[in-house]
């Protein structure tokens, strides 16, 4: 049976990676640069860590939403395996073309990349406690709550104990844009809405609700607000965002 609500996901998303009104970029959210310094600290204290030079070696990687593909090879390039999950073929097709022109550099890092087609709301393909790292960065705010569960639940269930999960997500706290969005293009579900134009239905959190949501499953290592200024069109809105380092249970 074909899923029409999944099939339409893929579509909006492959025409946003077409028209990059939000996605964009080959460098890493600065605040996932300063995580991966942290974690690589963390790495070093528990004499994790084999080569300076190529701090994740052997570090298993699930990136969840990986679009073209940075947050990946960033980390390939310092010595991880990563596993991506995207939804969007374009962006898959783009991701494999960096990390091929990057092969000989991540040859040398002992690193790797595989891409796999998929939504981040359904059950993942991968083996229990396989993963010693996950990544969201701002890739889960278009799960509706059925999806965010199981999402939630796939991402303990493969992450192993004590593993690590960075997650960058939208913000209702000190986002009055967002609050606006809410009330002018209301979406399906309570704090959501669908930018205009654009269709992508995004949730934005209050800092009750994402951590009440997180706390279930993961300790709250980090939890902090952080701003950008997006274009949309000819118009550039502030936008808030949670950035959490996140330890499984």
């Amino acid at each position: 049976m074909i899923d029409i609500g999944y099939m339409s996901q893929q579509k909006i998303w492959e025409r946003e990676y077409e028209n990059k009104n939000l996605v964009g970029g080959d460098k890493p959210a600065l605040s996932f640069r300063v995580f991966c310094k942290w974690l690589k600290k963390e790495r070093k204290k528990n004499d994790l860590i084999s080569s300076p030079g190529f701090a994740f070696q052997n570090v298993r990687v699930l990136d969840l939403g990986s679009g073209e593909g940075k947050n990946a090879l960033y980390l390939a390039e310092r010595g991880a395996t990563v596993m991506g999950i995207e939804i969007a073929k374009n962006a898959i097709a783009h991701a494999q073309q960096k990390a091929q022109e990057k092969s000989r550099e991540l040859k040398v890092a002992g690193g790797s990349i595989e891409y796999t087609y998929g939504s981040i709301g359904k059950k993942f393909d991968v083996a229990d406690n396989a993963m010693d790292l996950i990544l969201d960065v701002t890739s889960s705010n278009s799960l509706n709550q059925t999806q965010r569960a199981i999402y939630l639940e796939e991402s303990h269930r493969v992450l192993k104990d004590g593993g690590y999960m960075f997650v960058r997500a939208l913000c209702k706290d000190s986002d009055q844009n967002a609050k606006q969005l809410i009330i002018d293009h209301p979406g399906p579900e309570p704090d959501t809405y669908i930018l205009p134009d654009i269709e992508i239905t995004e949730r934005v959190f209050t800092e009750k609700d994402i951590t009440d949501l997180y706390s279930t499953y993961f300790n709250i290592i980090k939890l902090e607000k952080e701003f950008h200024y997006t274009k949309i069109g000819d118009r550039s809105y502030k936008r808030a965002f949670w950035v959490m380092y996140l330890q499984k249970k």
